[in-house]
């Protein structure tokens, strides 16, 4: 991963984040945030493009159950974030 290591990408998750990354060409923004009540935290993860196309989404009342979701999806082409960790550039975040 190029701009952060993995761990601190992970890290940042609990964390409404705001990371937009690139994947084989492909840009993603992965952000995290609260309800307005601060109840239910959502992480979220997005395709950015004319038509952004959302390709994971996880709400719950605890972070670590988003998070453990997230590193579990295979959203990128059918991987999951750690069997991609060596093609990832942050480009913000």
């Amino acid at each position: 991963m190029i701009g952060n290591s993995l761990s601190e990408f992970i890290d940042n998750l609990y964390y409404n984040p705001e990371k937009e990354i690139s994947y084989h060409g492909i840009k993603y923004i992965v952000s995290g945030f609260v309800d307005e009540v601060d109840e239910l935290y959502t992480l979220q993860v997005t395709i950015i493009s004319e038509e952004p196309k959302v390709l994971f989404v996880h709400t719950s009342k605890n972070r670590n159950e988003c998070v453990a979701a997230f590193e579990k999806a295979k959203i990128f082409n059918g991987k999951t974030i750690y069997e991609i960790e060596n093609d990832i550039e942050v480009l913000f975040g």
